[in-house]
């Protein structure tokens, strides 16, 4: 479906082209040699051009300044957020470790202490056959 418009759009511009060149020639003057002519057309063809570059320029700077007042407005106070998330998670995970998983360790520990001068007491660390 595109394909056929972006063929509509192709062959009318190659019209309007050809037939704005057309047209060109047949208006100038008939003390003209035809190349003369030819570059009166080209001088024409090359400032239109021109226009088109700078309005594609204008809007493509347009664009870049849309983009950046995107990011400021958006994107930075998102990662400022994520930011302060992170800090927290590390918090969290700091606390855990000191608060929680710490006692645990020292109690795993002692209890393995401790089995270990039962096995030694009762004499049962010797291999077993």
């Amino acid at each position: 479906m595109r394909r056929g418009w972006v063929w509509v759009t192709v062959g009318v511009l190659l019209v309007v082209f050809i037939g704005l060149s057309i047209l060109l020639y047949l208006l100038g003057g008939a003390d003209q040699a035809p190349l003369e002519r030819i570059r009166d057309i080209s001088v024409v063809f090359l400032a239109l051009g021109t226009v088109l570059v700078v309005l594609l320029l204008g809007a493509l700077v347009g664009v870049g300044v849309w983009l950046a007042l995107l990011l400021k407005d958006k994107v930075i106070p998102l990662l400022e957020q994520l930011t302060e998330a992170a800090a927290r998670v590390r918090g969290t995970t700091e606390f855990v470790s000191e608060e929680v998983v710490s006692p645990i360790i020292s109690a795993y520990g002692t209890v393995a202490g401790l089995r270990a001068m039962i096995r030694t007491v009762s004499g049962r660390d010797r291999k077993r056959r």
